[in-house]
């Protein structure tokens, strides 16, 4: 018989308290000794000496950043993000208001609240689980899981490269999450994990891909500074697209031969796992379907619409966030049935997941503090890089600068580290043998090799948050040679491919 609580004795209850107190010791002990350990890490800034020309300021951010990244690794709860949000004013470096602005205050993070009202949207509608289904409802698909696999990974590059890093992240990681659900497999199993950090990657390499990509805009302009005139375009994509297209082959590769990836869930897909409603294209889906390809052209008219037309700098006006404020504005007026099909407050707020923000929100404005004048962090990789390269022999050279350059774009921002190194290559050149472009692409390219720190690049901002598909020590163990790989294949690239050219 159950005991309603009103019947039972006085003095049980405050028992039942005592329990519950003693039962939630240990985990409550092992967060604060987590907490515990960010501070020590950070308080380190304070103590030690700070190496000439970095700054005490420097120290101070350098060692709270580590801390920030400690806490992302051992916990999925949130503290980090708001100690973070504390500790960095309280380092010198900017006060508070600057680094809320830092962060919650730009267009990026805007863009990335929208695009999860978005993403929100395109489930709702149907249209996620549609674009998965069609995939692998696919008959050359279905019975060859690598195919499969190599088609997700391509879908995240195309998109990434010539939309929109976030959307095409985001987008495909939808369709993975349905296949996931589809082959009754469940978040941390190895097919979800790796197929989420491969998008990642993708989007990370996504950013060097195409000319016009923001990176790529930034970087070809410090070469066109430098060298009086601007980049070959077709020869930046000669080389760029094969080292896509050969990373992709080559995390196959690594997939089934050195991470194990069991692939017998996947052969197992056929149409008939496959439910036949979501592949029926509604009103709401046809409209939600337009609405994304909309979205995506206006965001690639301005590269392909003539400079200084009315429709080229309105678009150019508007940005990012205002394409998608437009068509979130007309989809708000859009009924069938008598039924508006986009409640925007509904969307943001089912559709946001907040931790994942917070810690985007640090991520945002982690770049702008390590490379603030007030730190010196610059100006020391400055005095201290540039002679040890210049001493080297070319093919250590070589070599060196590509693995400082790997090394330094997982902590820095990316488009600074080309803006240190490009003009020690461009210099050196000569006396390596290869033309001034062929070293500084390869720069470029390696500098968006950037996914094992959550401040990494715009990929990695996504994927150290999403703690409910993948863990960090999942990110380092097969992002460690995964990166490795795609150096080489960089490397490679370079030097076998892009040599017929000069």
């Amino acid at each position: 018989m159950t005991v309603k609580l009103e019947e039972q004795p006085s003095n049980v209850q405050p028992i039942n308290n005592q329990l519950k107190s003693i039962d939630a010791k240990p985990g409550m002990d092992k967060e604060l000794l987590k907490v515990f350990g960010f501070f020590v890490i950070a308080g380190l800034g304070w103590i030690l000496p700070a190496p000439a020309p970095i700054t005490p300021i420097g120290m101070k951010v350098f060692l709270v950043f580590l801390a920030t990244v400690y806490g992302w690794t051992v916990t999925k709860h949130v503290w980090p993000s708001l100690l973070a949000c504390l500790m960095f004013p309280l380092s010198g470096v900017v006060n508070m208001k600057q680094f809320i602005a830092m962060g919650w205050g730009s267009d990026a993070f805007y863009f990335m609240i929208l695009t999860f009202a978005l993403i929100k949207f395109l489930e709702e509608a149907g249209v996620s689980q549609f674009l998965a289904s069609w995939l692998m409802s696919r008959k050359f698909i279905q019975g060859h899981p690598w195919r499969l696999i190599f088609m997700i990974l391509v879908t995240a590059y195309v998109v990434c490269s010539l939309v929109n890093t976030f959307i095409g992240i985001f987008l495909v990681w939808e369709i993975v999450y349905t296949i996931t659900k589809t082959i009754k497999q469940k978040p941390f199993d190895k097919f979800p994990t790796l197929m989420i950090f491969g998008v990642a990657m993708m989007g990370a390499l996504s950013l060097s891909a195409m000319p016009w990509g923001n990176n790529s805009i930034i970087n070809l302009g410090v070469y066109a500074n430098l060298m009086g005139e601007p980049g070959n375009m077709v020869r930046y994509i000669i080389y760029t697209v094969p080292v896509g297209i050969l990373s992709i082959i080559a995390y196959l590769v690594l997939c089934k031969y050195v991470f194990k990836l069991d692939i017998t869930p996947l052969k197992e897909l056929t149409g008939n796992m496959i439910d036949p409603k979501d592949l029926q294209l509604t009103k709401v889906k046809k409209i939600a379907l337009v609405a994304l390809g909309s979205f995506i052209l206006l965001l690639l008219l301005p590269s392909l619409l003539p400079k200084g037309t009315p429709l080229w700098y309105l678009l150019n006006n508007m940005g990012i966030v205002g394409v998608m404020v437009f068509v979130f504005a007309v989809l708000s007026l859009i009924k069938v049935d008598g039924k508006n099909i986009f409640d925007f407050a509904a969307f943001a707020r089912n559709g946001i997941p907040w931790n994942m923000v917070a810690m985007v929100v640090v991520i945002l404005a982690i770049g702008g503090c390590l490379m603030s004048p007030s730190t010196g962090i610059n100006a020391f990789l400055q005095q201290n890089m540039a002679p040890l390269l210049t001493s080297l022999s070319p093919v250590m050279f070589v070599i060196a600068i590509t693995t400082i350059t790997l090394v330094l774009t997982n902590f820095m921002i990316n488009m600074v580290i080309v803006a240190i190194f490009l003009p020690v290559a461009i210099s050196m050149s000569a006396t390596i043998g290869i033309h001034p472009e062929q070293i500084s692409y390869l720069i470029m390219v390696v500098s968006t090799i950037a996914i094992l720190t959550p401040a990494a690049s715009a990929a990695s901002v996504l994927l150290f948050p999403n703690t409910e598909w993948i863990r960090a020590k999942d990110i380092y163990q097969y992002g460690g040679i995964t990166v490795l790989v795609v150096t080489v294949i960089a490397v490679a690239v370079n030097y076998l491919f892009m040599g017929f050219f000069y």
